[in-house]
């Protein structure tokens, strides 16, 4: 697999690869934003948040888009954490979310508030949304207990407020299909003991 990375006088990382494009941008506040746009096999998003995790970098806002089986637009803006083993200058999303790299055991979670209901979205979704103490992995984490369930982002919203990871999500099931009653139930429950104080 060729890639290629090019530094621009802004300091803007680019690279792409296998129908995948990204750049990776700094911000002001010392953050930055990892743009990601092309044809990602499922499951990328869990294999790059666990990259991420390992790296110590925290995703702290943002969104993607799923626009056909694999065509997706993302959006990440991300920030190094003390003692991070990966540079933004040498950071390469695309091992990850090509399918390249192992992933991580994710972190214990504990949610202090979350919301599951059936929505019209997407010719039909599971709305989830989990608000919880933030921490590097947060968003691997939740990815890991969806998956469990059989059910995948076809959007999904980050963000970050002082402490505390407010992610949304509208979830499809196998093959992007409809998910049933059931499968709303099953994740109310599992949610459910995650609450503080629950587990």
């Amino acid at each position: 697999m060729k890639s290629a990375t090019i530094i621009h006088s802004e300091n803007t990382y680019k690279g792409d690869s296998s129908g995948v494009s990204w750049e990776m941008s700094p911000r002001p506040s010392g953050s930055n934003v990892l743009s990601l746009s092309g044809d990602l096999k499922p499951g990328w998003l869990g294999r790059l948040s666990s990259n991420l995790s390992s790296n110590k970098i925290s995703i702290l806002n943002g969104a993607a888009l799923k626009h056909s089986p694999l065509r997706w637009d993302a959006s990440f803006e991300v920030a190094a954490e003390p003692g991070s083993p990966v540079p933004f200058t040498e950071f390469n999303p695309l091992p990850a979310v090509t399918g390249m790299t192992e992933r991580v055991e994710g972190p214990p979670l504990k949610l202090s508030d979350y919301q599951v209901e059936y929505s019209t979205r997407h010719g039909g979704s599971i709305y989830t949304e989990i608000t919880g103490a933030d921490c590097i992995g947060f968003l691997y984490g939740v990815l890991r207990i969806l998956s469990f369930y059989s059910l995948f982002p076809t959007e999904l919203e980050i963000s970050t407020k002082g402490k505390t990871a407010l992610d949304r999500f509208w979830l499809k099931g196998i093959g992007a299909s409809v998910p049933e009653k059931d499968d709303i139930s099953a994740l109310n429950r599992r949610l459910f003991t995650m609450l503080s104080g629950k587990a």
